[in-house]
């Protein structure tokens, strides 16, 4: 891809997005803390569709198809559906905020609320179960949910000891987003299970940015029921709300016993190298992004205790030479997921 393509991508999303929100968020753009936070939950509360059945007919069939195709949220599988498909069998419909975890208010509009759903295999969709989002402490005990594509979900246990459901990489970003919209929309609890999902969603949003694809189906959703996902359109606010630390970084804070430092050089055009700082040794995936969530290549590799570093050579998995662009070199091990931004020239 060029340099003037990546641009005009660019400027397409920003004009995508500025045609969609016009003035929808002027009376909240200076607030901050919990005072964004009332302020989103008054302002995306218009919302009132209950038709569950009508709402995944929607999904199936406008929403999530793309030329009679939609895509499994936890598998990155595409189902072939057709265009008069109701998610009635396989694949069959996700909410992401599990509907065992309702309060008693408003549950039909919840239950039919398209921001949190998307289309999944049935059976990941069953092993999910009501398990909290959450990062699995080792995935080699795990059990792993794919069908024949890159994305991998994992059941398994949290570095705490208590069982959770990982969506694959690639749909990271995007259910954190739909998790942090209910509990805004909703105020309905993110502490499910003795699991605090907060602070992995919180990293899942800035290790997973949002794409124009998903600022297309919030115009989509706010379309069908008025409302918008305010995370979607104005990352930052999820800085400014939950984690005040991150909000003059692309990334959030690392926890103090690893820590990944800056790219260097950054820009690249052979290879960049990532600092990292390490209390303990530990085996790290160590994974390549670009913008789309899409995976070029991944890896682990021992890190030892003290300094070492990570070198991405700029190629994908094939050894073939990776576009110019923006990448995420992510890293994760128990207990840390953490992402350096690098820019390839």
């Amino acid at each position: 891809m060029t340099k003037k393509i990546l641009i005009s991508l660019i400027l397409l999303a920003v004009a995508v997005f500025a045609a969609a929100q016009g003035n929808y968020y002027d009376a909240v753009l200076n607030l901050t803390g919990q005072e964004l936070f009332n302020a989103l939950q008054g302002l995306i509360s218009t919302n009132t569709y209950s038709n569950y059945i009508g709402a995944r007919t929607f999904l199936f069939q406008q929403l999530e198809n793309h030329n009679g195709y939609v895509t499994c949220i936890y598998t990155g599988y595409e189902f072939n559906v057709g265009y008069n498909y109701t998610g009635s069998n396989n694949p069959n419909t996700e909410h992401t905020y599990c509907q065992s975890w309702f309060s008693s208010p408003q549950s039909s509009v919840k239950k039919a609320d398209l921001h949190h759903l998307f289309p999944s295999n049935s059976t990941v969709n069953s092993v999910r179960s009501n398990y909290p989002i959450y990062n699995i402490g080792n995935h080699a005990n795990a059990n792993v949910y794919y069908d024949y594509t890159p994305w991998q979900s994992y059941r398994g246990m949290s570095p705490g000891g208590y069982t959770v459901f990982e969506p694959a990489d690639e749909s990271k970003g995007d259910i954190a987003r739909a998790l942090l919209y209910f509990h805004t929309r909703y105020n309905d609890g993110l502490i499910q299970q003795n699991v605090d999902m907060l602070p992995v969603l919180v990293q899942w949003h800035f290790f997973d940015p949002p794409t124009p694809e998903e600022v297309i189906r919030n115009n989509g959703v706010q379309g069908f029921q008025s409302n918008r996902n305010p995370f979607v359109d104005h990352p930052e606010f999820v800085a400014r709300i939950w984690d005040p630390s991150a909000a003059e970084s692309d990334v959030p804070a690392p926890e103090a016993d690893l820590v990944l430092g800056k790219a260097s050089p950054n820009p690249f055009t052979d290879s960049t190298s990532v600092e990292i700082q390490s209390k303990i040794p530990v085996l790290a995936t160590i994974s390549i992004h670009n913008i789309k969530g899409q995976k070029l290549d991944s890896w682990q590799e021992n890190l030892p205790r003290g300094n070492s570093q990570i070198t991405w050579n700029g190629r994908n998995a094939q050894g073939e030479k990776a576009a110019p662009g923006i990448y995420l070199i992510n890293l994760s091990a128990p207990g840390h997921f953490l992402t350096a931004r690098v820019m390839l020239q």
